[in-house]
Parts: structure tokens; C-alpha cells; sequence
């Protein structure tokens, strides 16, 4: 769902900070402003129903930002006619550098990659967590040494897709502090946890100019 759009500027990169004033629309309004308003006055913000909310922004070039910090937005009930503030925090200043500071509005990706829409990064998202188990239960947890698949303990975030073969490529964070940055996946579309961790069929890329020379580059020539 769309609630608005914003010009971002970097904040303190060496943080992964950017900010900007956000324009909303009536999504905003409708869906989303009360939540604003409750988490700002709450003496103990539900983070859960925050997360809940799974808000992504989506630069020109089809590329979505994936920040550890998460979003906040500057707007305060009893100030409704003041500017309201998006930040950002956590992102990779790679990203930042490549991709907010460059300002650039060609798409990131090249043939048979393919930017997706809102629709489908949330799809992807889903599947994948049902295939990892990241979200299992207690039983599931007693044989996670067992069959704890490569990204059990990452955040994901769907980038783009291979519209030649539907693999998909994650921007991914590890609270280990992995130095990879990037999941290619390709998802078995079962609905429900792979038996075997070797499934769904993942690898890992340290930068994205990694992910386009040894696999976008190579696609694109076959």
C-alpha cells in the first residue's frame, strides 16, 4: 500500500542515516497516521504491531531500502499543519553512497533481472519465511541445529527476480553481524517448511556489485 512520497537525503552516513520530509497521501491518513500518533505517545511502544506495519520505501529505480533501524515518522497529533519527517536508519553506506547520494533513476538491474512490485517483495518475503521456519514454534526450535536453514537467522528483504528461471535476490542482515549482505533464492513455492535445509537453494554475496558481477552480468550474457 502506498501512503506517500519523499526526497531523501543523507544523514550520518557512517550510521546509515537518511532523512526527508514526507508527502502522504490518504493511505496515510486513513491507515496509517493513528499508529504514528499512538507509538510516539505510548510509555512502552508495542514494536511488534510497529514491525507489523512492514513499511518499505521504494527508491526511483525500483531499489528498496532494507534499514536495520527501521522508519520513524515526525508527526506529532497536537502539531497536525507542521512537516512531517521520515528517518531511516541502518542502512549499508554503500547503498547509500550507490543509490541516494549518486541520485540515479536507471533501473539497478538489467535483463532477465526485473524489478517487482510491492506486491510481490511481500509474497517472496512471506514465502521464504515459511520455508526457513523463521517464525517456528517450540518444537521447532528443540532441532533448529538439525535443519536450520542458511537464512533461519537473517532479516530478508525481496530486492528484484531473475523472470527467466524466478529466483530471487534478498537484501539480508545477520544480528551476528555477517558480513553478507545478499541472499539468492530460489523458492520452492510449498507453503510450508522444506524438510531438507539445503532447500530453498541460497547463496550468499558479501556487496551487491559482487551479486551483478557473478551472477546479474553473467544472466544477462546468457
Amino acid at each position: 500500500m502506498l501512503i506517500g512520497h519523499t526526497e531523501l537525503k543523507a544523514g550520518d552516513i557512517s550510521m546509515g542515516g537518511v532523512y526527508g520530509e514526507f508527502i502522504p497521501n490518504d493511505n496515510y491518513f486513513k491507515y496509517i497516521q493513528k499508529y504514528v500518533w499512538d507509538f510516539w505517545t505510548a510509555k512502552n511502544p508495542d514494536n511488534k504491531i510497529w514491525d507489523s506495519l512492514r513499511f518499505t520505501v521504494q527508491l526511483e529505480n525500483g531499489f528498496y531500502l532494507h534499514p536495520v533501524g527501521g522508519y520513524t515518522f515526525d508527526n506529532i497529533r497536537e502539531m497536525p499543519n507542521e512537516p512531517i519527517r521520515i528517518d531511516i536508519a541502518g542502512l549499508s553506506p554503500q547503498i547509500i553512497d550507490d543509490f541516494i547520494l549518486s541520485n540515479l533513476s536507471r533501473p539497478f538491474v538489467e535483463e532477465p533481472w526485473v524489478t517487482i512490485s510491492i506486491e510481490q517483495k511481500l509474497a517472496f518475503e512471506d514465502e521464504l519465511q515459511k520455508e526457513t521456519n523463521k517464525t517456528g514454534g517450540l518444537l521447532s526450535n528443540l532441532f533448529k541445529s538439525e535443519s536450520k536453514h542458511l537464512l533461519s537467522g537473517f532479516s530478508c528483504s525481496a530486492l528484484c527476480k531473475n523472470d527467466s528461471n524466478d529466483d530471487v535476490l534478498f537484501s539480508v542482515f545477520d544480528t551476528n553481524e555477517s558480513e553478507k549482505n545478499f541472499a539468492l533464492v530460489h523458492l520452492t513455492w510449498s507453503g510450508k517448511t522444506e524438510n531438507n535445509s539445503k532447500w530453498p537453494s541460497t547463496i550468499l554475496y558479501d556487496t551487491f556489485d559482487n551479486f551483478k558481477y557473478e551472477k546479474m552480468y553473467p544472466d544477462k550474457a546468457e
